[in-house]
């Protein structure tokens, strides 16, 4: 993953060090590294990891890694875009995924991440206001789609954020570091998820408006049995969709279809 994904390089050792810790890498650990650049992470997580696997698409930095940490026995780099790779065709873990991504495909990333059953922890860096939407509560502007679907897998908590200095080329954004804690079983079950998908891209269509005529209108309901699905679900008639939790839209989704 090169320049032509937008992607800003860290330099700073002592964030290096502090997403190690996060992570809480030990020796019996396999790591997952997406995009390990030049290798300045892949570096110390050589030294704390039984086994760093690392997706690189980018042919000129694999050779850059070859250049800064060689061909230890227990390090294996996979060319490959993260976001086409079969993921069946790793093992099965469990992985610690570590990575600072490039912000243009952070998103992608996560999403793909997240349906992957493989992995337990994953120490992430993003965008902040990325960060900010991953992590959010309702009630708060940032709370949205990513939020929800973040959530069905797992929990999150911003652990770090990350000056423009400790870049190579500086962004233009400020950063921050996610850590992710899979959730034994999501949320909403895979049976259930369809159902639970549509109902939120309804209702956050479009944020201003209250989610109950969004739902009613895109899936073609009546407004009274919207309606009263929200009393049910003790949810504010007027409400919008970014008041609505989790819980609530999942209580929803089973009582309209």
């Amino acid at each position: 993953m090169g320049a032509r994904l937008d992607q800003h390089f860290l330099v700073d050792q002592h964030i290096r060090d502090s997403i190690i810790d996060v992570a809480d890498i030990g020796p019996q650990d396999r790591v997952l590294e997406i995009g390990p650049g030049r290798g300045f992470l892949t570096e110390a997580l050589l030294k704390r990891a039984r086994e760093v696997m690392a997706v690189e698409m980018d042919e000129r930095l694999i050779a850059r890694l070859d250049e800064a940490v060689g061909k230890p026995p227990h390090l294996r780099v996979i060319c490959a875009d993260f976001l086409q790779l079969k993921l069946e065709s790793l093992e099965p873990g469990p992985w610690k995924v570590v990575a600072n991504l490039p912000y243009a495909v952070a998103t992608p990333i996560l999403q793909r991440l997240l349906t992957w059953p493989h992995w337990q922890v994953a120490v992430l860096m993003f965008q902040k206001e990325v960060a900010e939407r991953i992590t959010a509560a309702p009630g708060c502007g940032d709370y949205g789609l990513l939020t929800l679907s973040a959530q069905v897998h797992a929990s999150s908590e911003i652990v770090l954020e990350v000056p423009r200095e400790s870049f190579a080329p500086r962004p233009q954004v400020a950063s921050a570091v996610v850590r992710l804690m899979r959730r034994p079983e999501p949320l909403v079950s895979d049976r259930e998820q369809k159902v639970f998908f549509r109902v939120i891209h309804a209702a956050f269509s479009q944020r201003r408006k209250m989610a109950l005529g969004l739902l009613a209108r895109s899936l073609n309901l009546p407004r009274e049995r919207v309606a009263e699905a929200f009393v049910t679900e003790k949810i504010a008639l007027a409400a919008r969709a970014e008041e609505i939790s989790l819980e609530q839209f999942q209580g929803l989704a089973l009582r309209l279809f």
